[in-house]
């Protein structure tokens, strides 16, 4: 019996004493926003004796996911159970807070100078009745006295009794007059003193019940030793979003390069302000798919070649039949299954995930806003040329080559393009993985005049006793540089292609070709070309297709 009555005395000596309820306020700390979604970090601190607790957090965001919900402790701490309410909230019942105590003194200091502006409004209200019934009494004064005057014949009596029955009755009137408008202003002051207690009535009520279309997180705290706690409250929520944009800025000549003025745009529809708080951008989808797609083998069958007839035959039976419903509704039903086909767009980041943190703190309003944050400024080498496609364009275009060698990925984005001090116009910035190179344009030049005349098209037999068909063709393309600068020149053109080994394709190019087939892409020429200011450059391009007789050239 005493071996058992010293280890319960023991537990109990050894187990915290429970304490009350606690109600404190969640505040925005710091924020990590991804494509889509945001690690929200709210931070709950309180001054907490030893002791197990019970801490209600009001005015949560309503749709806060609980699987995306985690609490963290500083050491001597240990988070309990959690409980995430979304309707029948409670009410906090920790009354002794120090925001509950003085709003509900506001309210009773309010509620008691309305009492006494009511009793100073009555006061003010019984001198006005008060001249109101003086002057009932002069009224009815007046009206006896005269009766008597009258009879007695006296002028002057009759005189000097209207006249100080005008004189009172006027002293009473401007007294009661003088009263109303004190009692005017007084109850115009009374409303703005009605308002004001409202408004603490409101914020009292806010403290004591969380508004309702919030959530109300709880959570049971056990403290080792007394003193101030702050609970780190992680969230993942959605409707929050980041996109990179870009000022490209080109410099031509010698030393050509590439400025980029970097800077994010972002935007939230949480539910919630976000306050002063950090922020943190973060290239990784935690939204997206996070491990390889499956992959399933196909089931093939056999079948006998006369059941496979009898099947022809009841199809051909069967189609027959619906061969006019199946061409009518056949076209629309292609037409919505295109509609429905959902595009998705895919990225590559290379495993690599890049997180930015914002110097400084910052406010996002919830749902109203698009804020706009520069980053940093970036610095390219970059190769500008000319590039020519006579076939379509009047005029050339100028490009730039770049290496991204920040050792980042950088995200796709939208991109105002300037070159030279001129602003060009909107351009697309691809996404591109650290090492990566890509091509821009970076406006047209007027000055660099293109041409394409076809002088010579033949198409027929080469010869009365050849079996062969053939088409010749022949281009003649024109650069003139008008810009008063020298340009690198690339020009560009195609001509057809064959995949059959009865159709032959040759051609034959002044100057020479200087890549043929560029990036895999068949049938596409090129031409590199140094063009001085004021001059001009031809290029001709013949190409013949032979065929055999019999066959047609599509």
């Amino acid at each position: 019996m005493f071996r058992f009555f010293l280890t319960t005395s023991l537990i109990a000596l050894a187990a915290p004493s429970f304490a009350d309820t606690f109600t404190a306020q969640a505040r925005v700390d710091t924020v990590t926003i991804y494509p889509g979604l945001a690690t929200v970090t709210r931070q709950v601190t309180l001054d907490l004796p030893a002791g197990q607790h019970e801490i209600i957090v009001p005015g949560m965001p309503q749709g806060l996911a609980t699987e995306g919900l985690r609490l963290a402790a500083p050491a001597g701490t240990q988070v309990g159970a959690v409980n995430l309410a979304f309707d029948r909230l409670p009410v906090t019942p920790d009354q002794s807070a120090p925001e509950i105590v003085a709003a509900r003194d506001e309210v009773e200091r309010l509620e008691a100078v309305l009492r006494d502006r009511a009793a100073e409004i009555a006061q003010i209200r019984l001198r006005v009745q008060a001249a109101d019934e003086q002057i009932a009494f002069l009224q009815s004064l007046s009206q006896a006295s005269a009766g008597e005057a009258l009879t007695a014949a006296s002028v002057a009596d009759i005189r000097a009794l209207a006249q100080m029955v005008g004189s009172e009755t006027l002293v009473a009137r401007e007294a009661a007059f003088v009263a109303e408008q004190e009692a005017k202003a007084a109850e115009l002051a009374r409303k703005d003193d009605v308002e004001a207690l409202q408004d603490a009535q409101q914020a009292l009520a806010a403290l004591l019940q969380p508004a309702q279309d919030g959530s109300v997180l709880t959570f049971t705290l056990a403290v080792a030793e007394p003193g101030e706690v702050t609970v780190d409250v992680s969230s993942v929520e959605g409707f929050a979003n980041w996109s990179p944009v870009y000022d490209m800025r080109l410099t031509t000549g010698d030393d050509a390069a590439l400025d980029i003025d970097r800077a994010v745009v972002i935007s939230q529809q949480t539910g919630q302000d976000w306050d002063d708080v950090q922020l943190i951008l973060s290239t990784a989808r935690p939204g997206e798919q996070t491990g390889p797609s499956g992959v399933w083998a196909p089931l093939r069958r056999i079948i006998s070649e006369d059941a496979l007839e009898r099947e022809r035959g009841v199809v051909m039976m069967s189609d027959s039949v619906q061969s006019l419903s199946r061409a009518m509704i056949g076209e629309a039903t292609e037409e919505v299954m295109a509609a429905s086909a959902p595009m998705t767009a895919q990225a590559d980041f290379s495993g690599a995930t890049v997180t930015y943190i914002y110097p400084g703190r910052v406010d996002i309003r919830n749902g109203v806003e698009d804020l706009r944050l520069p980053l940093d400024t970036l610095n390219f080498d970059a190769d500008v040329w000319a590039e020519a496609v006579p076939s379509r364009d009047q005029i050339a275009y100028r490009m730039a080559e770049f290496t991204n060698d920040t050792g980042e990925v950088m995200l796709p984005g939208q991109a105002l393009v300037f070159a030279d001090g001129t602003m060009i116009g909107f351009s697309q910035l691809p996404l591109l993985a650290a090492g990566a190179d890509t091509e821009m344009g970076f406006g047209p030049l007027d000055g660099l005049r293109l041409t394409r005349a076809v002088p010579n098209k033949s198409e027929g037999d080469v010869g009365v006793f050849t079996t062969t068909n053939q088409l010749t063709e022949q281009a003649v393309m024109t650069v003139e540089n008008l810009t008063g600068q020298d340009w690198d020149v690339k020009l560009r053109d195609a001509i057809p292609y064959s995949e059959q080994d009865d159709l032959e394709v040759e051609f034959t190019a002044s100057p020479a070709v200087t890549r043929t087939n560029p990036d895999g892409m068949r049938g596409i020429l090129e031409w590199d070309l140094d063009l001085a200011a004021g001059d001009q450059q031809s290029v001709t391009l013949e190409y013949q297709l032979k065929w055999p007789s019999g066959f047609v050239l599509r």
